[in-house]
């Protein structure tokens, strides 16, 4: 028997540590493939963006070309504008020396060489409308290639920010994967050498059918038992000799009471005193028994929970490296959208320049039909219906474009609204799934390791080194290395420098205006946006969710973006409606214009009928 009880948990245990190695194979091999996949994917990523790259270098080279084909042809038509420009002056210089008497229709020949004059006249000015047409298409071509130059520049510094962080990234994996595999193969090393010990100590003790050198815990947990078998065996022998010495003492007693019949009661208390030191010897052996085989349940239990730890910690990885995917597609996703606002904004600012010059266009004709009508206010009535046809079409088409933008505008806040309604519900529920998920763990783990017991130093030992590596994974997740952060901060310096650059144009502008006397229509107001903006992202939420202490952090963090998405929508809202009512003054103060010169025209007109 007692060789089946030393025997029987030795069998147990080899059964176990098959199982556990076996386990912590498959797991390797398991890593050993995300690892590789990881990989696969960022060389898919690198070769997809440098593709890009090179097509939009391609495009360049293009809008290059045509940039300077374009340059040429506004060369060439600015010396067409000049040379007409001169012949203008030339007939304007003719018409004020020709007398006003020459112009009276009683001389045909002067009248023939007016008509010719005015015939002239009429196609320098078709002449240089066309040319300031294509003037305009020259000057946007030429600023959109100019966008384009600062969008391949973007694009470049981009690709090299990516590949610095694919670098950081590669280098990171790769000392944490030889740091992680170093550390297993020592532990790996050191659990198969004492499997080895302990799988040949058993065949030894098979073999031999006792026990040799084995694992030490195993010995003293063998060598306490054998020491409480020991003395409860001196406690029977003590007790036979006891219960010998008063069988010996009852023998005697019976003696005597053969020899006196008067003394019966001695010998009945000598029997209830044996009775009772056999029932105790029993009780000692009941209580042997029940401590082995409570020993036994404690092992087991103890080792069921080491597996549920595991499991559990396997489990809180896979919820954060899920939560750190989710993270990263919104903050793409908030970067679509920041470049769209970004594109609608420079849209605005294209319109802005060319309601500024229409503006200009207008002052500089009602100059030459005010000039014209001093002149020769009688045969103008064509040029004037002409003119007049097209600065109504003209406003018609800038009010058609003022409500398409009023339209898009409207559309991206609403966009905007929804995407951040949504983003909040997301990020709510990921933080309370984590927090109830980490107050498990906690609680369980707190509970299960109150109720481990004192007697097992060394699977404390063993806990408590898997619980440090735990922890130095987390703080690893926690803080990530310095290329992460500093990709967020170049990122944020892009944006700060494109906005200041924005920032920049846009107060030149306003000076100008004001030196020459024109209102501006756009004054920037990003720097306060885009300094809070990019002073909180949504990458800050990847550090937050591991660590099982720092939930007030991530409420913080979260209201914090909070607040930032709503100051952003408001400023977003307030400049747009500040466009638009730019917008509609400056439409308002030119209708306002055209009815004053159109009824400058009328009573100019009136007062050569009456004369």
């Amino acid at each position: 028997m007692l060789c089946f009880y030393k025997n029987h948990p030795f069998h147990l245990q080899l059964a176990k540590l098959k199982h556990s190695y076996g386990k912590l194979q498959r797991k390797y091999v398991k890593e050993a493939r995300k690892g590789a996949r990881s990989q696969e994917e960022d060389q898919s990523e690198v070769t997809r963006l440098s593709s890009e790259i090179e097509e939009f270098q391609q495009r360049s080279a293009e809008w290059e070309q045509q940039r300077v084909q374009y340059q040429k042809q506004l060369a060439t038509l600015e010396a067409q504008r000049k040379v007409l420009a001169e012949q203008l002056k030339h007939m304007q210089a003719v018409q004020l020396q020709m007398p006003q008497q020459q112009q009276e229709p009683t001389n045909p020949w002067c009248h023939a060489e007016v008509q010719k004059l005015r015939g002239q006249l009429e196609r320098a000015q078709d002449a240089l409308r066309v040319q300031e047409l294509e003037l305009e298409q020259l000057s946007l071509l030429q600023g959109e290639l100019g966008d384009a130059q600062r969008e391949r520049q973007v694009l470049t510094e981009e690709k090299g920010e990516l590949q610095a962080t694919v670098d950081a990234q590669d280098k990171f994996i790769l000392s944490t994967d030889v740091n992680q595999l170093r550390s297993k193969l020592t532990w790996l090393t050191q659990t198969l050498q004492a499997k080895e010990h302990v799988i040949q100590s058993l065949e030894d003790c098979f073999v031999d059918q006792g026990l040799s050198t084995g694992l030490a815990p195993l010995r003293q947990d063998l060598e306490k038992t054998l020491i409480q078998l020991q003395s409860s065996r001196a406690s029977e022998e003590q007790l036979k000799a006891e219960v010998a010495r008063l069988q010996d003492i009852l023998e005697n007693i019976q003696g005597q009471s053969k020899a006196s019949s008067g003394k019966h009661l001695q010998p009945n208390l000598l029997e209830e005193e044996c009775s009772r030191s056999l029932g105790e010897v029993k009780k000692l052996r009941d209580e042997l028994e029940l401590t082995k085989q409570r020993r036994l349940w404690e092992v087991e239990s103890m080792k069921k929970e080491v597996s549920q730890l595991a499991s559990e910690l396997h489990q809180r990885d896979i919820t954060i490296a899920t939560l750190s995917g989710s993270a990263s597609s919104i903050e793409r996703q908030l970067r679509a959208e920041m470049e769209q606002s970004e594109h609608r904004a420079a849209e605005l600012k294209v319109t802005q320049v060319q309601l500024e010059t229409l503006k200009i266009e207008n002052q500089h004709l009602t100059d030459i039909l005010e000039q014209v009508e001093s002149r020769s206010p009688k045969k103008v009535t064509g040029s004037l219906a002409s003119f007049r046809h097209s600065y109504v079409s003209s406003l018609n088409s800038l009010e058609q474009e003022n409500k398409k933008l009023k339209e898009e505008l409207t559309e991206v806040h609403a966009r905007l609204e929804a995407s951040t309604q949504i983003w909040q519900e997301k990020y709510g529920r990921a933080l309370l799934q984590n927090q109830g998920k980490l107050s498990q763990l906690c609680t369980a783990r707190d509970s299960k390791v109150k109720e481990v017991p004192q007697s097992h130093p060394e699977e404390l030992a063993a806990m408590e080194t898997k619980m440090q590596d735990i922890l130095q994974l987390q703080r690893q997740l926690e803080h990530p290395p310095q290329a992460l952060p500093n990709q967020l901060d170049s990122q944020s310096l892009g944006s700060r420098s494109i906005l200041a650059t924005s920032s920049l144009s846009a107060s030149c502008s306003h000076m100008e205006g004001l030196a020459q006397g024109k209102p501006t229509l756009f004054l920037p107001l990003l720097d306060d946006s885009a300094e809070r903006s990019s002073s909180t992202s949504p990458v800050e939420f990847l550090h937050l969710f591991g660590k099982e202490e720092s939930f007030p952090q991530a409420r913080c963090a979260v209201s914090s973006v909070d607040t930032v998405a709503a100051h952003f929508l408001e400023e977003e809202t307030l400049r747009s409606q500040e466009l638009l009512q730019k917008l509609d003054s400056h439409i308002h103060d030119m209708q306002e214009d055209n009815a004053k010169t159109m009824q400058k025209y009328l009573k100019d007109r009136a007062k050569v009928h009456s004369d």
